[in-house]
């Protein structure tokens, strides 16, 4: 059955001023995410192009307000909805010259075209396919969304931006042509797909919004801000189950505990920024130097804590040596002055114990301080 033109244009306005409100609503609840305010905007825009432009069939003697005022609304909606992405992105002030940029290029040729509908129709199919193909590629570099909800707007961004890029050939095919394509078609194919494709994409950004928040959430609760380990209540939390996995499986089990040498002396000498790039690097080092499946964390001030996976103890004292060595050589600069630094490592080994975490921890805690007491720069074990 075919849809009737009306219905669709009255059904394209109200779900949008709908959906505007509902992103206003989110807003005055959540108001230091300005994201939600620009998606509103985005929804009352696309709104109010989709009634200029249906107001053609009825008033043809206004062209600055049915043609031009339109076009310009219908790629300004789609730049507002890119422009609330990279707000929520960024979580900060977001600079409005690429809008800005691409409204004020958008407006002269269509100042010289709005005179005639279908030249204007053509470039503004151009633009906004432009505008949604570069919003797919932006999804692709939001690496910490997740991957759901990334994929599927980057999907709707792409098969949008493709189907206004058939729409801006049909139209150029017909520039020439002595028998013009009606408006009704057109305005209908513009609608259905705005309709469906802009409907879907934009009830997925407060999607897309709360899963990144609920991701940030996780990543405050779990990880070390200054180093990017996890935390001491995610160490506790991740290493209880991989030992419970390793006691089941009757795999050896290792845990360590670093702790940096004279790390407040450095603190005194250099200042707390030398010392923070310092735990930076060590992190990074640590990091390297695990695998996937072990937990490495900063427990405390200058202390680390590493839970090591189906390891003998050849291989966590070949670990611990390296890591004494790595950080021992490793050159630490602030403000062009060196600084040395080295670790001290305690272990201990678990083999179908019941001894809790807390319990190894505690004793790689005492080795720890044999490695200390032994001059330092060293490892002991349990």
């Amino acid at each position: 059955m075919e849809m009737h033109l009306p219905t669709l244009i009255i059904t394209t306005i109200t779900l949008n001023v709908l959906l505007a409100g509902v992103m206003f609503i989110i807003y005055q609840v959540r108001r230091s995410q300005k994201s939600f305010l620009t998606w509103a905007l985005a929804c009352a825009v696309f709104a109010v192009a989709v009634m200029l432009t249906s107001m053609r069939a009825i008033v043809d003697d206004q062209p600055w307000l049915t043609v031009f005022m339109a076009d310009l609304c219908i790629i300004f909606a789609p730049l507002l909805a890119l422009h609330g992405l990279r707000q929520y992105q960024v979580q900060g002030p977001v600079s409005l010259k690429l809008v800005a940029l691409v409204m004020s290029y958008s407006a002269l040729p269509l100042v010289y075209l709005y005179t005639s509908p279908l030249h204007a129709q053509t470039l503004t199919a151009v633009i906004t396919a432009a505008i949604y193909l570069f919003a797919a590629a932006y999804m692709l570099t939001i690496k910490q969304a997740p991957a759901l909800s990334r994929n599927v707007l980057f999907l709707l961004f792409l098969l949008h931006g493709a189907l206004m890029l058939g729409m801006a050939g049909m139209l150029f095919q017909n520039l020439g042509a002595k028998q013009l394509i009606t408006v009704e078609p057109i305005l209908k194919l513009i609608l259905i797909t705005h309709l469906l494709l802009t409907t879907g994409t934009v009830t997925l950004f407060p999607v897309f919004a709360f899963a990144m928040s609920e991701r940030r959430l996780l990543e405050i609760v779990n990880f070390d801000e200054l180093t990017q380990l996890y935390n001491r209540r995610a160490f506790f939390e991740r290493g209880s189950m991989l030992l419970a996995k390793n006691r089941v499986l009757r795999r050896p089990f290792c845990v360590l505990m670093l702790d940096l040498d004279h790390f407040k002396e450095i603190n005194d000498r250099f200042g707390h920024a030398a010392g923070d790039a310092c735990l930076r690097e060590v992190a990074r080092i640590i990091h390297e130097s695990v695998r996937d499946n072990d937990v490495a964390a900063r427990i405390g001030g200058e202390e680390f804590a590493l839970a090591l996976s189906d390891v003998d103890r050849n291989q966590a004292e070949l670990l611990s040596y390296r890591l004494c060595q790595r950080i021992a050589q490793q050159v630490f600069e602030h403000n062009d002055e060196k600084i040395e630094l080295t670790v001290s490592i305690g272990g201990i080994f678990s083999i179908s114990s019941r001894r809790e975490l807390s319990d190894l921890l505690n004793a790689a805690d005492s080795a720890l301080y044999e490695a200390k007491a032994g001059g330092r720069n060293q490892f002991k074990f349990a």
